[in-house]
């Protein structure tokens, strides 16, 4: 008799932790198997001196009560940190300068950031009407357009191309509005402006009933690592293996997934499967032993762009930086040609990240528009935070995380990808595909699809 389970995932990172949490709840037999040493992908955190560096995400925004629910089931409700008060403040670089980004009406008639007639422009927005080029064929709408059509291009080159860089790290001209930003898309498609939608909203209509409202961004004392950590701490151990090597995934004669793997140790094991779940970053599913014919359905996939990335985490003495620091960080216009993404104040977000008098910055590089940035030197960062922060002391502490490719782009044509993921199911059953790449790319989004995706797979 064969050695069968109920569902194999591939990857463990959040996106395959989230779906074996769902599948345990249930009691559903699974087996998590991943290739590295530790569990939790890109959520991986170092800790040295008093300082804390993240090397990939450094929060999840809470805006989902089925993730609050999840944090409640692994302990975490009562170690979660709320981020301070003055995270909310968001700077926009301008003229070599940091701006605040207006919080009301009056900020926003008197921010730098955008001219008269921009002003103008935005409180027109609730009288411009629905994108129709669909109907001329001219197909998707990029986020670009998007804002330049509804808000001005003012608003596109001094907040919104820059928030793009800061959660993309990707070009707002070649990003998709429908999908890298669906909740704005229908904003407009439902209401005919996202800012009626958005007070609709705010009043009860429409309103998504496992939303939280506020939502509240968060991390942990310890880094984004206990989120992972925590997940799999509240899994069966012997359904969990890491330095797993994957020797071959096939479909056998009675349609079920029979997976082959080398243990840490050396050992070959065999078994099989009804459900496989390929949790594994897009780009990695070429180096998947799977069929042939499997392979080739899951190209389109692996190809989506998903450009490289660098964070690098500086910590500096407070009395040397000139700056108040007093936000979230800040983002960087395209018009001034910095080697940076933007700079997070990841020790004005959260306690812990630096040690007393000291403290934590995290400059992001690379991207989309110009990938080559990613391979910036110390050096370079150090003059540009010279030249917008006025810090001119070294730093006291550097930790470098680089990542060849970071953010899945829901491009133009992301449409095709989606339409290779449901293809590939179909054409495959028993086959799952779960990750940044669908659904949304932050940590919530992915939490929320792949929880979704378990449950579904637990009721059959």
């Amino acid at each position: 008799m064969k050695n069968t389970s109920h569902t194999a995932i591939i990857g463990a990172g959040i996106s395959g932790l989230s779906v074996a949490h769902a599948l345990n709840k249930q009691h559903r037999s699974f087996h998590l198997f991943e290739s590295g040493a530790n569990m939790g992908g890109a959520l991986q955190t170092t800790q040295k001196d008093g300082y804390l560096a993240e090397h990939g995400p450094n929060s999840i925004l809470l805006k989902d009560k089925r993730v609050a629910a999840l944090f409640d089931a692994v302990g975490l409700s009562e170690t979660k940190m709320l981020a301070s008060e003055i995270a909310k403040k968001r700077y926009i670089v301008h003229d070599g300068k940091p701006h605040a980004m207006p919080s009301s009406p009056l900020g926003m008639l008197r921010t730098p950031l955008f001219s008269p007639l921009g002003k103008l422009r935005f409180a027109l927005e609730p009288f411009i009407g629905k994108y129709q080029g669909h109907t001329q064929g001219k197909g998707e709408e990029s986020f670009a357009s998007f804002v330049r059509r509804r808000l001005g291009p003012d608003m596109l080159a001094s907040a919104a191309g820059p928030f793009v860089s800061g959660i993309y790290a990707g070009n707002p001209e070649k990003l998709s509005v429908r999908h890298a930003f669906p909740r704005l898309w229908n904003l407009e498609h439902h209401y005919g402006s996202f800012i009626i939608g958005a007070l609709a909203l705010q009043f009860g209509r429409g309103k998504n009933p496992h939303r939280f409202a506020p939502t509240e961004m968060l991390s942990f004392p310890d880094g984004m690592h206990t989120l992972p950590k925590a997940i799999s701490q509240h899994l069966p151990a012997s359904s969990m293996s890491c330095k797993t090597h994957i020797q071959s995934i096939t479909r056998t004669d009675d349609a079920l997934w029979c997976v082959q793997w080398l243990d840490a140790t050396g050992e070959t094991h065999t078994q099989h499967f009804q459900h496989l779940v390929l949790a594994v970053p897009h780009h990695k599913l070429p180096e998947l032993p799977l069929p042939r014919a499997l392979q080739q359905e899951l190209l389109p996939i692996s190809r989506i762009e998903s450009p490289p990335v660098t964070s690098l985490v500086l910590g500096f003495r407070r009395k040397d930086v000139p700056h108040p620091l007093d936000g979230f960080g800040m983002l960087i216009k395209q018009s001034e040609k910095s080697p940076l993404l933007g700079v997070l104040f990841s020790s004005s977000m959260f306690e812990g990240r630096a040690p007393k008098d000291h403290v934590t910055l995290t400059c992001m590089m690379g991207g989309s528009i110009h990938p080559e940035y990613a391979e910036n030197d110390d050096a370079t960062v150090l003059a540009e935070l010279h030249r917008l922060l006025g810090i001119s002391a070294d730093p006291t502490f550097r930790h470098r995380s680089a990542w060849e490719h970071a953010i899945p782009q829901y491009g133009l044509d992301y449409q095709t990808s989606l339409d290779a993921m449901e293809s590939a199911e179909k054409n495959n059953p028993g086959l799952h595909l779960a990750g940044n790449y669908r659904g949304g790319i932050s940590v919530g989004d992915c939490i929320v699809t792949a929880l979704e995706l378990g449950g579904e797979l637990a009721a059959v």
